[in-house]
C-alpha cells in the first residue's frame, strides 16, 4: 500500500463543467455535433496589441525571473487601470500578479486561512471557491440567498445568520456568476457592516468587472469605505476581459501587509507569473481596452439574444444579464432536478448547459448558459432547446 494522500486534497469534488466537456467530447467523437453554452470562456482573440508585446517580449529576450510580486511597470499599469475604470485607489506595492484569478484566490486563502476556520460562500457560487477552501483544511459555509423578480440578490441577514465563533472570511463575486447579476453599492455596503462588525477578511472575486451591460456599474467593494479596504482582498484577472484564458494572469488587490505575505507565497509556491506574458499584460491595460468595448457592445446583444429565446420556453424564467457572460434560467420544479435536467439536453439535443446544482442548493431548479460563443451558435443552442424542452 502506498503512503496515504492528504486529507484536505481527498476533500475535493471534481468539476462540473469539465465533465459535462468530456461526455460531449464522447458524443462527437460518435458522430454528434455539439452546442456549448458550459465553459466560460471567450470566443474572442486575444488583442492585436497583446500579441505584438509578447512577441517582442520573446525576442527582446525578456523571459527572464521577474520579482514574485510582478513586473513592476505592469503594476503600475494596474494601479491606473483600477483608479480609472473603478476608483480603487491602491499603490504598487498593494498588488501581486499571479498566474490567473485561480492562483490569486488560493493565495489569498492560504494567507488567511487556518485548519479549522469557516469561509462564508454566498450562493449561488462558483464552485472553486469550496475546494481552495477546503484545500486549506477550513470549511466552507454555503450561505443561499433570496430572489427577487427572478433575479437573485444579496441579503445581510443569511450572512449574519450564518456567522459562527470560527467565520473568519466572506467570498463575494461580483459581477457574479452564475446569475449574471452586477451587486449593487446598497448590496456591498450590507457585506462590508457585517464583516466590519464582526472583524472579518472580505476576498473579492472581481474577474468579470469589465463585462456589464445596459447601464450597470460595477462596483468594487474596497471603494465602499476605507475600514472595508484595509479588510478587503480583490482578485482579478486578464482572461475574462482581455481573452487571455489560457494565458494565466492575474493579479491581486491587498492591504499592505497582507500583500507582502501574498508575496511570499507567490515566490514559494510559482516563483513569478510568466515574464513574458507580464510585458504583454502591460499592452493589454496601456492599449487593449478598446478591444474591451468591442467584446462588451457584442455580449450585451448576446445576453439579451439569449434571455429572449429562453423566456420564449414555456415554464422558463430567464432576466436579462446585467454582467459576466452568463445567463441563469429558472426551470418548473416539475422537470426534475438540475443535474437530470441538463443530462438529457446533452444526450438527446447535443447541447451543453451547466445543471445549477453546481453553485449550491438555492439553485437546484436552475441552469447556467455561457454566451461567450457566436450568435449563430446561439441561435441553433436555442433552436434545439425550444425543441427539447420540456423534458420528456
Amino acid at each position: 500500500m502506498p503512503p496515504e494522500i492528504s486529507t484536505f486534497a481527498q476533500s475535493l469534488g471534481g468539476s462540473t463543467v469539465v465533465a459535462m466537456r468530456r461526455k460531449a467530447d464522447a458524443l462527437e467523437a460518435a458522430g454528434m455535433e455539439i452546442v456549448d453554452f458550459g465553459i466560460g470562456e471567450p470566443d474572442f482573440d486575444v488583442p492585436e496589441p497583446v500579441k505584438a508585446a509578447a512577441i517582442a517580449a520573446i525576442q527582446g529576450g525578456h523571459g527572464k525571473y521577474v520579482d514574485p510580486a510582478g513586473l513592476p511597470q505592469l503594476r503600475e499599469s494596474i494601479c491606473r487601470f483600477e483608479k480609472q475604470c473603478h476608483g480603487t485607489d491602491a499603490p504598487p506595492e498593494n498588488i501581486v500578479v499571479t498566474n490567473g484569478s485561480y492562483g490569486a484566490l488560493s493565495m489569498i486563502m492560504r494567507a488567511i486561512l487556518n485548519p479549522g476556520d469557516e469561509v462564508l460562500l454566498i450562493e449561488p457560487c462558483w464552485g472553486p471557491y469550496r475546494q481552495m477552501v477546503r484545500l486549506c483544511g477550513a470549511v466552507p459555509v454555503g450561505v443561499p440567498m433570496p430572489t427577487v423578480e427572478g433575479r437573485f440578490v444579496l441579503e445581510k441577514e443569511p450572512i449574519a445568520d450564518a456567522l459562527t465563533t470560527r467565520t473568519r472570511a466572506i467570498i463575494v463575486n461580483t459581477p457574479w456568476n452564475p446569475t449574471g447579476r452586477v451587486l449593487s453599492r446598497e448590496e456591498l455596503t450590507a457585506v462590508a457592516a457585517v464583516a466590519e462588525r464582526h472583524d472579518l477578511w472580505i476576498v473579492a472575486d472581481e474577474v468579470y468587472s469589465e463585462l456589464i451591460y445596459d447601464g450597470a456599474e460595477h462596483v468594487s467593494v474596497a471603494t465602499i469605505s476605507p475600514e472595508t479596504a484595509a479588510r478587503s482582498v480583490i482578485a482579478s484577472s486578464l482572461s475574462k476581459s482581455f481573452a487571455m484564458t489560457g494565458w494565466r494572469l492575474g493579479y491581486c488587490i491587498a492591504p499592505p501587509d497582507l500583500a507582502a505575505v501574498l508575496t511570499k507565497i507567490n515566490h514559494t509556491t510559482t516563483r513569478c507569473a510568466p515574464s513574458i506574458v507580464q510585458h504583454a499584460a502591460v499592452a493589454a491595460f496601456e492599449e487593449g481596452l478598446p478591444s474591451v468595448e468591442a467584446m462588451r457592445d457584442e455580449y450585451a446583444r448576446r445576453a439579451r439574444a439569449v434571455a429572449r429565446g429562453l423566456n420564449q420556453i414555456e415554464g422558463v424564467i430567464c432576466p436579462v444579464p446585467e454582467g459576466t457572460f452568463y445567463a441563469l434560467a429558472q426551470i418548473p420544479e416539475q422537470w426534475g432536478g438540475s443535474a437530470a435536467v441538463a443530462d438529457d439536453l446533452l444526450t438527446k439535443a447535443g447541447v451543453i448547459v451547466t445543471p445549477g446544482a453546481a453553485y449550491g442548493p438555492s439553485c437546484e431548479h436552475y441552469i447556467r448558459l455561457s454566451f461567450a460563443t457566436s450568435m449563430d451558435i446561439i441561435e441553433e443552442g436555442l433552436t434545439r432547446l425550444r425543441r427539447a424542452l420540456p423534458p420528456s
